[in-house]
């Protein structure tokens, strides 16, 4: 039993959330910290923290929910950046001429409560009446313990064409339907916890203003440069209107617009540079930059096969500090290619955080080889 006093039992009770994005991708760093004045102010906390810990994530999103710090959505950031090639740049939608199916999983700080999970499936091919690529996408994003779901399908379409004998290049366009939701009875607010005992008392009313599923058309373009099938170069530009996501009915909420650019090489060094999709050893050094509203980051990294089997290495700098080392491994088996990637964080967070997993499973159909354009632009697989 804890003594009472008439003085207060918290000098100061600070909640500091600090939110840092890697492209991509939203993530939050948090900072608990009190001041107390007696040692059964401890005691109290303990208490608290044990019996809420695994709500802890609920209880904090709100506030970052209700923040200026989310005044802007944010897209996710996959590791495997060709391994998702549509997500990547509506332009690659048919660079692989044979359809192909992609299956994509990335699970972020599974160490923490409330992790960030991310589900994709895609299908693309090249039709050679409309000279380009068609692409169908679906995504589905589930962020921290509160729940919060964001669904959406894109339809792409990338034009092909020759620009000289050496240069071949894709222009795209991409349309699709979001909705974002959340259930506000997930939420547990501050105001709900006993500090005493640690219960979790029932939720508030729901605010008369607030809308739990919001639904938004967004709209993308993307561009992929191939040179004498060595080099490429593409950018891609994401919700070109930047819809408003937000919950709230007065309040703007934009999915700001990503501005994508990466570039690379294909080299052999048994044939001088690569120039089908399985060289016997290989050395693809890439660079991927994106940027979301005031978030960016960049990615400077390389792909290293032989024969069936693609490790890669990778570096990614958020600018205001260094962000990940990832690593990957892939291996490719006639039509089945499958890959894994980890990413180790560099943040303060690296010890408990998880770091991030990611899996990618693609098949590529067999087609007429007689259907294949002359030149090709050849980018990573993974």
């Amino acid at each position: 039993m804890l003594k009472t006093s008439k003085k207060p039992a918290f000098k100061k009770r600070l909640l500091a959330f600090n939110i840092a994005v890697s492209g991509s991708a939203l993530k939050y760093s948090q900072y608990y910290r009190v001041k107390y004045d007696y040692n059964g102010c401890v005691n109290r906390l303990n208490i608290m923290l044990n019996n809420y810990k695994h709500h802890f994530f609920v209880f904090l999103f709100p506030a970052m929910l209700l923040s200026n710090y989310l005044a802007y959505g944010q897209d996710y950031t996959y590791s495997q950046f060709y391994a998702h090639p549509l997500y990547l740049n509506p332009a690659l939608a048919g660079s692989e001429i044979c359809s192909r199916i992609s299956l994509n999983y990335r699970d972020q700080w599974p160490a923490l409560p409330g992790s960030f999970v991310s589900y994709s499936a895609s299908f693309d091919k090249y039709v050679d009446f409309l000279h380009g690529g068609l692409g169908v996408m679906i995504n589905y994003d589930k962020s921290g313990a509160a729940s919060v779901n964001r669904a959406q399908i894109n339809a792409m379409y990338a034009y092909n064409f020759t620009l000289s004998n050496e240069v071949v290049a894709n222009l795209a366009l991409q349309a699709g339907y979001g909705q974002k939701s959340v259930n506000w009875n997930d939420f547990i607010f501050e105001s709900q916890i006993n500090t005493g005992t640690g219960t979790i008392l029932p939720n508030t009313l729901q605010p008369a203003n607030f809308n739990g599923n919001v639904n938004y058309a967004d709209f993308a373009g993307g561009f992929l440069l191939g040179f004498d099938e060595k080099y490429f170069f593409g950018g891609a530009v994401h919700h070109l209107t930047q819809p408003n996501v937000s919950f709230f009915d007065e309040n703007n909420n934009l999915l700001k617009m990503k501005i994508t650019a990466h570039a690379g090489a294909n080299i052999d060094f048994e044939k001088g540079y690569r120039r089908s999709s399985q060289p016997v050893f290989s050395i693809s050094p890439n660079v991927l930059y994106q940027q979301q509203g005031s978030f960016k980051h960049l990615n400077i990294g390389s792909y290293f096969t032989f024969a069936t089997i693609t490790a890669g290495l990778w570096y990614r700098h958020a600018f205001e500090n260094p962000d990940a080392v990832i690593i990957s491994v892939g291996f490719t088996d006639n039509n089945l290619r499958a890959g894994y990637s980890y990413d180790y964080t560099l943040s303060k967070l690296s010890n408990a955080s998880g770091g991030s997993h990611e899996v990618s499973v693609a098949w590529i159909f067999g087609c007429d080889k007689k259907s294949r354009r002359p030149k090709t632009i050849i980018c990573p697989t993974f």
